[in-house]
């Protein structure tokens, strides 16, 4: 089964080809513009080097976030617009899934953490044993001042939540968190190897795919008289 898979939740977006869990061809690079720049061309060079046409692809996977709105729709939009012109099926991945699996399995519990915004982060929990991904606690929405009552115990932490943030954690919270086993901090399209070819679950048709927004809009929260928190 041939495989393109995209994921453009944060600054930095990528483009994978596998054929069954081979990866074929990979391409990433931080955004300096749009996403919508970049994600088009990658699709064309992994293509070329793959030596493969759209119309050969059997799947299409896309990131669905949590992570940044515009970015998640350039991916989201562009592997449905595939799988609509196509028929083809698609495969959704959740961002912080996809950062939890990049670490070792050795490391401790890993909490996976992206700048939301506002002084929030997305965030979510997981373990890695015998190589599958166990979710202990579910994708939300998080306060950074109250990343105290979220993290209790020795975790690895990973993902751009913490390097943005990082500065504001009181020295109790910093004595919880490890970065030795942390790989990069964004989620990337080969992490869909595992979860295309390893797990049970299965591809979807391309009108059900839909984004993972934990937060609404901005215009939505200032309705709900939900407001920014400086932090000290």
């Amino acid at each position: 089964m041939i495989v393109l898979s995209c994921e453009s939740s944060t600054l930095l977006g990528s483009v994978a080809i596998f054929n069954d869990s081979k990866l074929l061809a990979y391409k990433e690079s931080l955004r300096q513009g749009s996403h919508a720049d970049r994600l088009n061309l990658f699709i064309d060079e992994v293509l070329k080097e793959a030596n493969l046409q759209l119309s050969d692809i059997d799947l299409f996977v896309t990131g669905i976030g949590p992570g940044s709105f515009t970015g998640i729709r350039i991916s989201l939009n562009t592997i449905k617009t595939f799988a609509y012109c196509y028929n083809k099926p698609v495969f959704a991945i959740n961002s912080l899934e996809n950062l939890a699996w990049q670490c070792p399995e050795k490391s401790k519990s890993i909490v996976t953490m992206l700048n939301a915004y506002k002084n929030m982060v997305y965030i979510a929990t997981y373990k890695k044993e015998n190589d599958r991904l166990i979710t202990l606690k579910e994708p939300e929405v998080v306060r950074v001042q109250n990343l105290n009552d979220y993290i209790t115990e020795n975790v690895t932490v990973v993902g751009d939540g913490f390097t943005t943030y990082s500065k504001y954690f009181d020295s109790k919270l910093m004595t919880l968190i490890s970065r030795d086993l942390a790989p990069e901090d964004d989620p990337k399209a080969f992490a869909a190897q595992y979860f295309v070819f390893q797990l049970t679950l299965k591809p979807i048709h391309w009108a059900s795919l839909l984004p993972l927004y934990l937060r609404a809009s901005e215009a939505e929260e200032n309705l709900k008289g939900i407001k920014f928190q400086a932090l000290s």
